[in-house]
Parts: C-alpha cells; structure tokens; sequence
C-alpha cells in the first residue's frame, strides 16, 4: 500500500449508524457508491427535531410536474460509473422548479442531487389526493346506478 493510499485510508470518515450525519456526493461516490457498500438512509422524523410543521398541499399537481427518465451517466461527469449501465431518476433541475427544498447543491461543484428520501412525503400525499378522487367518483357512480325510487 502506497504513502498516498495510507494518507486516504485514515483521512475517511467513519460511518455513523442510527444518527444524523451528512454525505457530500463526492464521499457518496466514492466511500458507497464505488465500493458497492449497500446504505440505508434513515432521516430524523421525531416530531421534537422540527418546527413550523405544515402539511403538503398540492403534492398531486407537483407530483405530476416532474417526469421520470431513464438515463446513462455522462462520462465524463466526475465519479461516473464507467460501465455504461442504464439508470432511471429525475432530473434535479426540474424537481427543483416545483419542489425546492428536495434539491442540494453540491458545494464544491455546484451540481445539483435530489434527495429521493424526501420525495416519499409528496408521494404519500399524492396518494392521498388520488385515493380522495377514486371515493368521490366511487360515491357518484353508486348514485348514479341506484334504481330510482320513484318508478
């Protein structure tokens, strides 16, 4: 093992489990990413950790703002896996249009990342405001073929 690789080996950050710790995407890349480490992410949803608590309003319409995209990564794109596999995501750019506070930009390269974890919160309400559709339209079909009464 080379002085450089020695060097790398102790600067790396441990991992922590069951906390709250922050990733660059360039530690993702290559401390998970490229070593094939399988990662779970668990976010902090104790209600004492947040304040200004608000419901998701809309989460359908945006929901239906964003479109999801197969893809190959540039490249030429820093960290890019090599091999050519396809992927499927969302583009930053457009999530960011209609959902803001699920992007971050990387603050070194200015790269934009969505935040996948986050997206569920909007899913689970767009479920939601489907689920409110269906039963609406459920109660007007039942109206409709009742026998009416009065023949």
């Amino acid at each position: 093992m080379s002085d450089t690789d020695k060097t790398k080996k102790t600067e790396q950050k441990d991992y922590y489990f069951g906390g709250i710790k922050e990733f660059n995407l360039e530690q993702i890349e290559t401390e998970v990413l490229n070593e094939s480490i399988y990662l779970d992410v668990f976010a902090g949803s104790d209600l004492r950790l947040k304040k200004n608590v608000l419901p998701i309003e809309d989460a359908l319409s945006k929901v239906l703002q964003i479109e999801g995209v197969r893809f190959e990564w540039n490249p030429e794109a820093p960290g890019a896996p090599k091999n050519g596999t396809p992927q499927a995501g969302l583009i930053a750019q457009d999530v960011a249009a209609v959902m803001p506070e699920l992007v971050r930009a990387d603050r070194d390269t200015g790269m934009l990342a969505v935040e996948y974890s986050k997206l569920v919160s909007y899913l689970v309400e767009a479920v939601k405001d489907l689920n409110a559709i269906v039963l609406k339209q459920e109660a007007r079909i039942r109206a409709l073929e009742k026998p009416d009464s009065r023949h």
